[in-house]
């Protein structure tokens, strides 16, 4: 089974990442290739310069007072090739010995780092390690007379180390610098699409003729923008010419249904006086039903309106108490059975049409006696919250399924329980109230409620 690696859900972020370990990875690697040539190239400067000592004219003839000048000679030759806290003996050492007599000149330290060393035999250049250190020996053959000098390439290495240490350093503080630019030269990259973002969270059905600027834009931006201006363009005319449609099938059918209406009423009465009791039953249930279909129309043409962003709601201030209180004698007209419960301040002052914010409430209460359960009780509450009112309808129920609340809004959509036709209704009341809520800068919203009752909660700016 191949594994996957997770995926950054940023694209500017992936961007910046991206951009940033691949600048890397290359400094990194001439970092590597730098760091190598650096150490052979110094090893190889370090034996040509004892290479060329030992062969000089110095060692050739040398008397015996002028060693240690020559010892000292050799420390100052060496001593750039090694950390400056370093001691100054520790540069190179000098060993002079004759095959009859012994060694004629030893340099000081020589004893301490190279006394127990076992010296090579031999042309050419050696390591040899003593006290720790690498040392790198070579010598030269004056008749009896045998010449060693050893350079401490261990103070060398630890040169190199120090200065590849703090390359390393400003690789790491680069790293930082190189990420900082790639996350600001892509979020500057990702500017035409940040836009674009903001004009599609803005968008509503009120504002389908923004279209956004491609003038200043990249070339790439710029055709994507450009597809995005024609797609909603589009977009434009197909709901204006559905907004268009619902509305003026709406408008035309509301005059037939009218005719309808009158015409049935005219034969009811007819049949009234005739006391035909079977045709004024069927004349009855079609009127109820061209009544029904009526108040479908008429929702319909509001929505069509709303959707058109052509419900233009007056800012004319009223007080919603007294509604709020002709709605809970209806309560009890329609219900004596069922308890009303009202906790309403004296005022609520608010500003918009009274007609729709009362159909709004109608429906909210027409809701609750209808699905709320016999003899049960409805609520209203209203209380200010900052400079909104919040206007509560509950009422007991055995409450609604969660799989309906995500759809309590929809047009023409009612919940399992409600599609019998013995409960009116046609599914456009809520949407219709949620469109009229939005209108007057509120919302409508199923709100949290205890088990055994169900709550919606209105609010609207207060005047």
């Amino acid at each position: 089974m191949t594994a996957h690696w997770p995926r950054l859900r940023s694209f500017r972020l992936r961007i910046a990442l991206g951009s940033t370990l691949t600048a890397l990875a290359a400094i990194i690697l001439l970092y590597a290739m730098a760091s190598y040539t650096i150490i052979h190239r110094r090893a190889d400067i370090i034996d040509r310069m004892l290479s060329a000592h030992l062969a000089g004219p110095g060692f050739q003839a040398t008397p015996l007072a002028l060693w240690p000048a020559t010892d000292a000679q050799l420390n100052a030759s060496f001593s750039g090739f090694a950390p400056a806290a370093s001691g100054p003996e520790t540069y190179a050492l000098l060993l002079v010995e004759d095959a009859a007599n012994g060694p004629l000149y030893r340099s000081p330290a020589w004893q301490r780092w190279l006394g127990g060393a076992e010296l090579p035999r031999g042309p050419g250049l050696h390591t040899v390690d003593g006290a720790g250190q690498s040392w790198r020996i070579g010598s030269a053959v004056q008749g009896s007379v045998t010449i060693w000098v050893a350079v401490n390439r261990s103070l060398s290495d630890a040169q190199v180390r120090a200065s590849l240490t703090r390359f390393a350093a400003a690789i790491g503080v680069l790293a930082v610098a190189m990420g900082a630019l790639a996350w600001y030269l892509a979020g500057r990259a990702m500017r035409p699409v940040e836009h674009l973002t903001g004009v599609m969270v803005g968008l509503t059905a009120s504002e389908l003729d923004q279209r956004v600027s491609a003038a200043e834009e990249d070339l790439e931006f710029a055709q994507m923008i450009s597809v995005y201006n024609a797609m909603l363009e589009r977009l434009q005319r197909s709901f204006l010419q559905s907004a268009r449609f619902s509305g003026d099938a709406a408008h035309e059918l509301r005059t037939p249904l009218t005719i309808l209406q009158g015409e049935l009423e005219r034969s009811f009465a007819r049949a009234s006086a005739a006391a035909d009791p079977v045709l004024e039953e069927g004349l009855a249930n079609m009127l109820d039903e061209v009544r029904r279909l009526d108040s479908i129309v008429r929702k319909l043409l509001l929505l069509a309106r709303a959707d058109a962003g052509q419900l233009a709601i007056p800012p004319c201030p009223l007080d919603l108490r007294p509604t709020l209180d002709e709605l809970a004698e209806d309560i009890g007209l329609l219900d004596a059975e069922r308890a009303v419960r009202l906790d309403l301040p004296e005022h609520i002052a608010v500003r918009g049409d009274a007609d729709l914010l009362r159909q709004v409430l109608q429906n909210l209460v027409s809701n609750a006696i209808k699905y709320g359960l016999p003899g049960g009780w409805i609520a209203l509450s209203v209380r200010r919250q900052g400079e909104q009112w919040r206007i509560d309808v509950a009422n007991a129920s055995h409450g609604i399924a969660p799989e309906h609340h995500h759809r309590l809004f929809d047009r023409f959509y009612r919940a399992d329980h409600a599609h019998q036709r013995r409960v009116d209704g046609v599914g456009l009341g809520l949407s219709l109230a949620r469109d009229i809520a939005v209108a007057h800068g509120g919302s409508l919203s199923l709100a949290d409620a205890e088990p055994g009752q169900v709550r919606f909660s209105l609010t609207l700016p207060a005047a």
